[in-house]
């Protein structure tokens, strides 16, 4: 593994304003100790558990380009358990790193950042129902890694069933499905077991009136899975409209280790933003996280340098202005971090600096987009490779802070 980091850390070094090393502030999560510990038995082969991560957020984590460079340095490290969690269905301009999901027949998605969107929303903040005769299919990428996989969709339904059919294999229901008499609103999980060899494409087939609200494929091997459950467009308050039992349902399933925040980008955009009602707001987020899911670490990352083609804004020293609020939000951001005692990462200072998009945009390989909001593939690789660092580094750190608590307790 050392070698490994140490070759990263020198390709971190030849990216323009990216060669500081960035690290992961704890401030006081009660569950982090856990969490390292366990990576460390993964790393050693010590343990057959299986650690899921979950990144929520815009659209830095919708396109799955930041969260798909990370998935896989974590899985190389640490054992891969599989895909994850994906959106239910194909979602406008988001993408999955590793499959791609076609919606055949008509679909009608509800998007919890909307506000005229209704709905019991599950983790993730989409429900996608079908009008009858859909059909979702899934193609992944890339040769997936041998052995058993499991699917498993959460969806609501009537009396007609939800079936699964492979490629050149017979159609069969999903079991785990209930029946009239279930709740409309409650949210049923239902699974199957497929041979990885099977496993290149497969077909949802969906009910008429059948909503989907994710889709999930995991390895059955010890190792990491990293969900990337992104909104474009949204901001991190959207959580609260998600439905608390859903929540704490799906939560409890999937039994995190670590959950991600990754907002800021769009808050920042907004001019009117309040620190106070901002700041209120992500504590709630927090909070309703940790009651669903409480053995999880929270690790926040500040929101990342951007900017703007044309004044007015502050430009906060940058040959182009800011954001009218991303200086508020990352303050805002740190100062909750503090205040709830989790986990932090600022990925501006990752970038040099709130300057960073512009300088980013003009480099040989620019690892910015035109729009001086949304990264290019290298960038994203750039920023996922710096927090796997950080991550790495704060696991050795946060194992000898450990040891030393236990020592002096002696």
């Amino acid at each position: 593994m050392r070698y490994f980091c140490f070759c990263l850390l020198l390709l971190l070094a030849s990216y323009s304003h990216a060669n500081q090393f960035t690290p992961i502030h704890d401030y006081g999560d009660r569950q982090a100790p856990a969490l390292w510990e366990n990576l460390q038995r993964l790393e050693k082969a010590g343990s057959i558990q299986t650690i899921r991560i979950i990144q929520l957020g815009d659209s830095h984590t919708a396109g799955d380009y930041f969260t798909g460079q990370l998935r896989q340095r974590l899985q190389r490290q640490f054992g891969n358990a599989g895909i994850g969690w994906l959106t239910p269905g194909y979602v406008t301009n988001q993408r999955s790193h590793q499959v791609l999901l076609r919606s055949l027949g008509k679909w009608t998605l509800s998007d919890s950042k909307i506000a005229k969107h209704t709905g019991a929303y599950p983790l993730g903040g989409l429900i996608n129902t079908s009008a009858g005769n859909s059909i979702l299919e899934l193609k992944i990428k890339d040769p997936v890694a041998a052995g058993q996989w499991q699917l498993s969709i959460w969806q609501q339904s009537k009396q007609t069933p939800w079936s699964l059919a492979l490629v050149g294999g017979k159609v069969t229901k999903l079991p785990g499905q209930g029946d009239a008499k279930t709740p409309t609103n409650l949210w049923q999980l239902s699974t199957q077991t497929i041979d990885a060899s099977k496993l290149d494409r497969l077909r949802l087939l969906a009910p008429a009136g059948g909503k989907l609200g994710g889709v999930v494929l995991d390895r059955q091997a010890p190792g990491i899975t990293l969900d990337a459950l992104g909104i474009n467009g949204s901001v991190a308050s959207v959580i609260n409209r998600w439905d608390g039992a859903s929540l704490r349902q799906q939560l409890q399933w999937r039994d995190p280790q670590l959950i991600i925040l990754a907002y800021g980008t769009n808050e920042a955009f907004g001019k009117d933003l309040v620190p106070q009602t901002y700041e209120e707001e992500l504590r709630q987020v927090i909070r309703k996280l940790r009651a669903a899911a409480p053995k999880a670490a929270i690790l926040m990352i500040g929101a990342p340098s951007s900017a703007k083609s044309k004044a007015p804004n502050i430009n906060g020293g940058c040959r182009l202005p800011l954001p009218p609020s991303l200086i508020k939000v990352q303050n805002s951001q740190r100062r909750i971090a503090h205040q709830e005692k989790t986990l932090y990462w600022d990925w501006s200072a990752m970038m040099g600096g709130n300057c960073g998009a512009q300088v980013w945009l003009k480099q040989k390989v620019p690892f910015m987009r035109p729009d001086l909001v949304h990264m290019s593939p290298e960038g994203y690789a750039a920023s996922a490779d710096a927090l796997y660092m950080a991550l790495l580094r704060e696991m050795d750190a946060g194992l000898k802070r450990e040891q030393f608590r236990k020592e002096k307790a002696q």
